[in-house]
């Protein structure tokens, strides 16, 4: 797999260096960073340190450097560079400016056909992992991510499936079928665990769990279709409600090295 891991200057920028670092080469396999031409020129030691917070893993990195906002190049550079995985960490706007300009992590989200990881004060080691699964067309994917993230630290993965008409992205239709069919996917992987089974609203009950079980990532579906983002607005509110690092994976999933 190749990996885009983004270098912003700002006090964010080292949570998608340590997000990157957990995750390590198993997961990563080629990793790309890419910073603004603006700020290597106003920092031109920005892209050796975020070698050195990569470890090992930052020697053997390439460099690429572009010029404009920052969702724009990533956006552009994950189209043209066939990534399976972005990290990224979030631009900080607040809910006005977010209004006024967008969010930069939504933008990335559902412009690119990738998974996206939005790094937020990333722990060096991810020690416990939720996926949140509807039972649909996404649940395989974050199944498989959730497991595959978790394997690096060998924790166990957690999935919460909450019942609420609002369906995660790429729940099935059929409202009897979701919870036999979040069963049948995780028997499928051979876990033996229980899922957890909450009633509500999505979001507010999933990120219930995520912030009462002190999770460090979160693993969400991104919509099936990006046109439908507006009116399916489940994973950005999930993606901009999350206090901790939320990974988005395409009905696709994470691409096998």
């Amino acid at each position: 797999m190749r990996s885009l891991v983004y270098v912003d200057a700002s006090p964010r920028g080292p949570w998608a260096l340590a997000a990157a670092r957990a995750l390590g080469p198993g997961l990563l396999g080629e990793v790309v960073l890419l910073a603004s031409e603006e700020d290597v020129a106003r920092d031109p030691g920005l892209l050796l340190r975020a070698r050195a917070a990569l470890g090992p893993m930052g020697d053997a990195a390439a460099e690429k450097r572009a010029p404009g906002a920052a969702e724009v190049s990533i956006v552009q550079e994950a189209l043209a560079g066939g990534y399976g995985l972005l990290v990224v960490p979030p631009a900080g706007r607040g809910a006005i400016a977010r209004m006024l300009k967008g969010s930069r992590v939504a933008t990335v989200v559902r412009s690119v056909h990738a998974a996206v990881l939005v790094a937020r004060r990333a722990p060096e080691r991810l020690r416990r992992v939720l996926g949140a699964v509807s039972g649909g067309a996404t649940s395989g994917a974050v199944i498989d991510a959730a497991r595959a993230v978790a394997s690096v630290s060998g924790a166990s993965p957690d999935f919460v499936h909450v019942d609420d008409q609002v369906r995660l992205p790429g729940a099935a239709n059929d409202a009897a079928s979701p919870e036999s069919g979040v069963r049948a996917l995780l028997a499928a992987g051979g876990s033996g665990r229980e899922p957890l089974w909450r009633d509500g609203l999505v979001v507010e009950e999933v990120l219930a769990e995520f912030e009462q079980g002190a999770y460090d990532l979160l693993v969400v579906g991104a919509c099936p279709d990006p046109v439908e983002w507006g009116r399916e607005d489940v994973t950005e509110r999930l993606l901009l409600g999350c206090p901790g690092s939320v990974l988005v994976v395409p009905q696709a999933g994470l691409p096998r090295r």
